[in-house]
């Protein structure tokens, strides 16, 4: 916590954004491709997916066990005493019996329904695998837009910074040609009136870092020394609107997780219809009995004593099972998987569906933004011509200090805009990428090696071991 709050100081002193980018040179940089390495194997919400789906993993070896036999043993020991009369027989006899045995039971056919089973559970893990990439996705996005926030504030900082100082040195012009006459004191007022509004806005900056920089540490889950300004990747953006559709309709996770799902429950539909095959299996078993028994029996004209009891029993039996009538729970059984198997078939075209809208919404959003970047950037250059103009129109006594003013709150709030917007378009890229299925360390270019002693350190942390395919 320590640390955190020093590399928050550092930024949040009166140094420029040029020096807090470009100055420090002993320190770490960070560039987005870093940042998003890392959330990819240090976000927990990723680690707590990826441990889920390799508990979903273990479904497939739990369903494969169907094929194979299984093995039992028992043992027993005790005391017993047993007295009856039946008249003119009397019997009593006490033992200590011991037994002990093994049995095994291998299935030969179950119906089809081990098969299904196995086929389920493998459709069912990768629909998981497919959710999991949708949790790296959103992490992955949210990570961007942490990054991209933090940009923005650092840019905003400094604009609320050199326009404070401008309008400091514009109160202190207006007071001194307030004192030789030519000005008003409303005239100062107003110009006191915009640095107080300018130190306010600055100050409400530097919160709004603070903020920046507490979702960067939650998302990212550590505090950069300097970062950089990240560019748009335009190199993984599709060319046209409909190769992002192509693209999105068949890597995007949502699809694949819905295919998979309903390949489960056609699955499904296979497992229930197992109930009505016969169920074949060998059963072997081997049991031995002993007993240190004495006792006796009175039958009147004598008594015999008993002694020690001793048996064994072995068998080995092919054993089939056919059902005849289960009350209709077979057939109740079968048609509610083939309900749900109709659901999930239905609900791939749901989700293409509304793939293609986020699709589209995320293209036209990249565009508009794209378009509206350089119209603002056009402003940013009208509103510092107009101001130098306005500038001197007061010199020669055409305007007024209000006009000024205003001129430079426009200047202000057009570059602004302009570092909105880059904020904006950079996020709106990789919201496109991301909508395509594309927001992955592959598809993305990244270098995760350097991180993947951090994944492991997390995952041997957790009380679920890592599977190979998990």
């Amino acid at each position: 916590m320590v640390s955190n709050q020093n590399k928050f100081k550092k930024f949040l002193s009166g140094m420029t954004l040029s020096v807090m980018l470009l100055g420090m040179t002993n320190v770490q940089a960070e560039t987005l491709e870093e940042a998003l390495a890392y959330t990819y194997v240090a976000n927990p919400t990723i680690l707590s997916q990826r441990a889920y789906l390799r508990s979903v993993y273990e479904k497939i070896t739990q369903s494969l066990s169907g094929y194979k036999p299984t093995l039992s043993g028992n043992a027993s020991y005790g005391y017993s005493y047993t007295r009856s009369k039946s008249s003119p027989v009397f019997e009593e006899e006490e033992s200590m019996p011991v037994s002990f045995g093994v049995s095994a039971v291998q299935p030969v056919f179950s119906g089809f329904g081990t098969s299904a089973s196995v086929k389920a559970a493998k459709a069912q893990f990768e629909a998981e695998r497919a959710n999991l990439k949708n949790v790296e996705q959103s992490s992955l996005l949210s990570a961007v837009v942490a990054y991209t926030d933090v940009i923005r504030a650092l840019a905003v900082l400094k604009l609320n910074q050199n326009n404070e100082n401008v309008l400091y040195r514009q109160l202190e012009y207006t007071q001194d040609r307030f004192r030789v006459g030519e000005l008003t004191k409303t005239d100062v007022a107003q110009a006191e009136a915009r640095h107080a509004g300018a130190v306010a806005a600055r100050i409400s900056a530097q919160g709004d870092l603070k903020v920046a920089y507490a979702a960067y540490q939650k998302v990212i889950g550590k505090m950069p020394d300097r970062i950089f300004e990240p560019e748009v990747p335009s190199a993984k953006l599709p060319q046209t609107l409909n190769d992002a559709l192509e693209i999105a309709l068949k890597a995007n996770p949502n699809v694949q997780s819905a295919k998979m799902q309903a390949k489960s429950a056609q699955s499904a539909i296979e497992v229930a219809q197992a109930d009505y095959y016969p169920s074949v299996e060998i059963q072997a078993s081997y049991q031995n009995m002993r007993a240190g028994a004495h006792g006796s029996a009175d039958f009147g004209f004598g008594t015999v004593e008993t002694g020690r009891a001793r048996g064994e029993d072995t068998s080995v039996m092919l054993v089939m099972d056919v059902p005849l009538y289960r009350a209709g729970n077979t057939v109740s059984k079968v048609r509610e998987s083939k309900y749900i198997a109709g659901q999930a078939r239905i609900n791939i075209n749901s989700v293409k569906r509304d793939v293609i809208r986020e699709t589209t919404q995320a293209w036209e959003n990249y565009q508009s933004t794209k378009a509206s970047l350089a119209s603002l950037e056009e402003q940013v250059k009208a509103s510092s011509l107009a101001l130098e103009g306005v500038r001197y129109e007061e010199q020669a006594g055409t305007r007024t200090i209000l006009d000024v003013l205003n001129a430079e709150q426009e200047l202000l709030d057009a570059r602004v805009s302009v570092v909105t917007a880059k904020k904006n378009l950079i996020d709106a890229s990789y919201q496109l990428i991301a909508s395509m299925g594309l927001m992955t360390p592959s598809g993305l270019g990244l270098d995760i090696a350097r991180y993947r002693k951090t994944s492991e350190q997390s995952a041997n942390s957790s009380p679920v071991k890592k599977n190979k395919k998990g």
